[in-house]
């Protein structure tokens, strides 16, 4: 017996180290065939035979079955050249392995560049024909690297016919950052792949997806499409969407540690527009696939996790300052259905104490649905009720699509169009591309063309000064969307009486031999395989200026498809400015890389569902690593209706998003606040009242963030970068580096686990110290209430609120005080006049730090910068203190003396009435010392106490 279980045991542990080596050893393989899910994708054993592949007749369910040739790939020629600032290699396809797609790429060009002392380039290019590469600007790169952070390292494999490989290593401590050592390099005229082993598993980015955790999970061995597209988050899941920023970053880990972090993050840029992929494997490692340009890429060495995003956004451009009435609180919803309705909801809104910064009109205030126009029978005296909106303090922005109507007998812009030659054509360069969109048959204007940009100049000009004024633009739909391309007619065809779609033809441009995650993960959906030019523009028209060798437009759609919402962000950005002179606004719903040095971003179509709003957050903190940190999703969900409760909480976080608009599809009931209940109101009311009270702080983030590229929204691991607990958490979210906030994401739940990092941090309502560290506690989370924590060591500017920022910019300011366990803290504050284009260059704006010292008992406010004459109108009235064991009896500035006091029932002191300048230098003293704060609170729960005795008689 004792045999025969020895023997079972044996077998068992045979079984488990068989399985753990075969999926090791799958782990290790390059996937030839990722296309496999799906029920489209011919897949089989001929199939991956006839790629030139592997194939495992015994491999598990979970393994890669299909494999690519480990020696397939590229060996380094002899010729090393020594460049200016790098070097460049020649590399050889290894020719004795057939490629596994035509128009293999046979010599490349491998060409390192010391970009920065912490950035470092390298390309990889077909050495014997020009390939389109991505045309945005990015900063120059220095003119002398003289300590690089990293080595360019590169060798030989002479078991697998001595192919190449090589690595991004670290200087400091020898992190290998991108590795491409486990082989898979494949670089075809339309399929390019690159595998690189991750230094770490701890691995965030890439987008626009809807992720629905922050950190990838590399054991799932997903797959992931990055192309612009018409899909929002709520297109079920591993779906792309509106954007693209092939961006990711890495949260190094410690030598031989289980996953423990070093404190290193690197982040790695693809600059690549053309539809690509992205995969993991266990290993860890990483493969990139994409279906045209070239391979360049970017590492950022950080190493701290705000430089590595300040480094980036240094490449790509800093993110807009945006204008401070942005930061407000806004209304829109599609289909008001009439001017009167609008009135309504602004002003019931109006009355319940929300406050309104900005009021929207989606696309039913047009005629048709055509843009440039305005309804005349629903929103008759539009223009008038936005100069009235304006004239009590609250903006306007109304919604812009791409697509014009094909209506060439009286629709002007169209016609005018046509005339000036600014719409995407075919080939023959005399046909113009039609597609169907809201209005019907539409035509989509080709932003790469100057004269386009003089077009849309105009008729923006135009429709502003006669049919409504509007102090910022949101562009939807410039992905390009068109409706139901390739299909026999548009959805909405009953609409606009037209039946006719865009059907794009058949050629390699339309149908790539690999179509990418972001295609097939589709298939199916029309009862057929997905196209690449399904929902948007064919592939295979040209964009851009003549090209003067050619004779052709200088692009074609397939390269630049991704670039269609960027195309048309600045031009629009740059007339709302030329036309208004002031900051302005541009809300486009498709981004790419650079895009936010011109532009904001809301996450687009959403629904009404809890995981929603979990995947808003992810979003949110992804956008502000993408350089867009001005951004938030759709509060109380786009689509769907939510519950009450649903709502209330859905409000209570959006009022801390960047950008906070609650906005919903037509056919539902209204969702704005004011349209609940009337216990749920004051409960939104309160959470948009912080905001309100908070805003200089944000506006200060977002001056850190246009200048220095820092994230306003960030997670926890930005600022404990070696606590791995944080690597995971992203349902809490920090505004900078110290203020928190742990929302309700769930159900009927009243309370949160709370992540505490480091101590001391700070209950924000009561002022309680939380004395743990490095540990969960449970915060209590009443239907009113989303827990909000202070870190200690910071000061934090408020201002008084009111009903929009043209009013609460005249209110009294604040400073919250917040203690380190030193006793110690410090802050700064940014202000200009909120709306004008170039205070910081020109230094027409206000800026002040603060600091505390508990040792010295004294405050120091010092003006750096006081070019904002209207400061001088402005008041400093209160200090805030968290953090104090005994109340101060006394401070004294200025010859004057304040009486602080403990604001009740919490560990809150407070100083109020100060009265002073903004305008000028103070130094706050305090003398002496009352009882502790402590003895307070005893002496409050015995007055408590003795109250209920007399009141029931015991």
């Amino acid at each position: 017996m004792f045999r025969f279980i020895a023997s079972f045991i044996l077998v068992r542990l045979a079984i488990i180290v068989y399985m753990n080596v075969s999926l090791f050893a799958s782990a290790e393989r390059i996937d030839c065939f990722p296309e496999r899910e799906s029920t489209y994708s011919s897949y089989s054993k001929e199939a991956c035979l006839a790629r030139n592949c592997l194939f495992d007749e015994n491999a598990s369910p979970d393994a890669i079955q299909c494999f690519l040739r480990p020696n397939y790939g590229y060996i380094v020629q002899s010729d090393v050249q020594q460049t200016e600032n790098g070097m460049r290699l020649r590399l050889q396809r290894n020719q004795a392995i057939a490629s596994m797609f035509p128009e293999p790429i046979n010599n490349v060009i491998l060409e390192i560049q010391y970009y920065t002392n912490d950035i470092i380039r390298f390309k990889l290019y077909d050495e014997d024909n020009q390939r389109y590469e991505v045309p945005i600007p990015l900063a120059s790169r220095s003119d002398q690297v003289s300590s690089p952070q990293y080595e360019f390292i590169y060798s030989s494999n002479s078991s697998h016919d001595n192919i190449s490989s090589f690595a991004v290593q670290r200087r400091a401590d020898r992190a290998l950052l991108f590795d491409t050592s486990p082989g898979g390099l494949v670089l075809n005229n339309q399929f390019l792949q690159i595998v690189t082993r991750l230094q770490s598993s701890h691995v965030y980015g890439f987008g626009e997806n809807n992720h629905d955790t922050l950190k990838h999970n590399v054991d799932e061995h997903k797959t992931w499409g990055i192309f612009a597209r018409d899909q929002g988050t709520n297109w079920n899941t591993n779906a792309n969407n509106y954007g693209s920023h092939p961006f990711y970053i890495v949260m190094e880990q410690l030598p031989n540690s289980d996953s423990l972090p070093s404190g290193n993050m690197h982040g790695v840029l693809l600059l690549n527009s053309n539809a690509m992929d992205y995969s993991f494997s266990s290993l860890p490692s990483l493969t990139i696939r994409t279906i045209g340009g070239i391979l360049d890429f970017f590492v950022f060495l950080g190493p701290k996790p705000e430089q590595v995003i300040q480094q980036y956004t240094w490449l790509v451009g800093r993110s807009i300052l945006p204008p401070y009435w942005s930061l407000g609180f806004q209304l829109a919803r599609w289909d008001y259905s009439n001017l009167t309705h609008m009135q309504m909801v602004v002003k019931r809104n109006r009355d319940a104490g929300i406050p309104l910064d900005i009021q929207y009109a989606d696309i039913d205030y047009m005629d048709a649905r055509k843009i440039f126009t305005v309804d005349p029978n629903h929103y008759d005296g539009l223009k008038e009720y936005f100069a009235q909106l304006n004239a009590d303090g609250v903006r306007t922005i109304v919604i812009l699509d791409p697509g014009m109507i094909d209506d060439q007998l009286y629709y002007q812009p169209t016609i005018q169009g046509i005339e000036e030659d600014v719409f995407i054509k075919w080939d023959n360069r005399s046909t113009l591309v039609k597609g169907s969109c809201w209005p019907g048959d539409v035509f989509f204007p080709d932003f790469f063309l100057n004269r386009t940009y003089i077009w849309w100049s105009r008729w923006i000009s135009d429709f502003r000064r006669v049919n409504v004024s509007f102090d910022g633009l949101w562009i939807d739909m410039n992905e390009p969307a068109l409706f139901d391309t390739n299909n026999d007619a548009p959805w909405n065809w009953w609409l606009t009486g037209s039946n006719h779609t865009l059907k794009c033809p058949q050629n390699q441009w339309e149908d790539p031999p690999y179509r990418t995650k972001a295609v097939f993960r589709y298939d199916g959906n029309d009862n057929r395989a997905a196209r690449i030019s399904d929902r948007t523009m064919c592939m295979s028209v040209r964009q851009g200026e003549i090209d003067l060798e050619t004779g052709q437009p200088k692009y074609r759609h397939y390269d630049v498809h991704s670039l269609y919402g960027w195309s048309q962000t600045k031009p629009t950005l740059d007339i709302m400015r030329s036309i208004t002179g002031k900051r302005s606004l541009v809300l486009p719903r498709s981004t790419f890389v650079g895009s936010g040095q011109w532009s904001g971003h809301w996450l687009g179509d959403n629904d009404a569902e809890w995981h929603e709003m979990k995947r808003s957050l992810v979003g949110m903190v992804e956008f502000n690593w993408f350089g867009i940190p001005f951004n938030g999703a759709d509060i109380c969900g786009f689509g769907g209706t939510p519950t009450e409760e649903m709502c209330i909480r859905w409000m209570q976080v959006g009022a801390f998003y960047p950008f906070s608009r609650n906005h919903n599809v037509q056919g539902t009931p209204d969702q704005d606040p004011a349209s609940w209940s009337t216990s749920a109101v004051p409960i939104m009311a309160s959470a948009l009242r912080i905001r309100y009270t908070l805003l200089p702080y944000y506006y200060t983030l977002f001056y850190r963030a246009h200048t220095q590229g820092s994230t306003v929204i960030r997670p926890l691991f930005h600022e404990y970068p070696t606590d791995k607990v944080t690597l995971d958490i992203f349902l809490q979210f920090l505004i900078g580096s110290h203020l928190m906030i742990a929302p309700v994401t769930d159900n009927g739940t009243r309370q949160v686990q709370v992540y505490i990092p480091s101590s001391p941090w700070y209950n924000y309502y009561t002022g309680s110290k939380i004395l743990v560290q490095k540990q969960w506690i449970t915060m209590e989370a009443p239907l009113d209430t989303i827990p909000i924590l202070l870190r200690g060591g910071t000061i934090l500017p408020t201002q008084g609120y009111a009903n929009n920022t043209k009013f609460s910019r005249e209110q009294p300011f604040g400073l919250m005080i917040i203690m380190d366990s030193d006793g110690n803290a410090d802050g700064e504050l940014f202000y200009d006049d909120g709306e004008s284009i170039d205070t910081i260059s020109s230094k027409n704006y206000y800026h002040a730090t603060f600091q505390w010292s508990s040792k010295n008992g004294q405050l120091a406010m010092n003006i750096v910068q006081n070019s904002y004459s209207h400061m001088s109108n402005l008041i400093l009235n209160s200090l805030t203190f968290y953090g104090l064991d005994s109340v101060p009896a006394i401070i004294h500035v200025n010859g004057k003396q304040f009486h602080p006091t403990l604001r009740p029932n919490t560990n809150i002191v407070e100083v109020t009435g100060l009265q002073l300048s903004m305008s000028e230098n103070h130094i706050f003293t305090s003398k002496g010392m009352t009882v502790a704060i402590h003895y307070y609170l005893l002496l409050g729960c015995f007055i408590i106490w003795v109250i209920q005795c007399h009141l029931f008689g015991h």
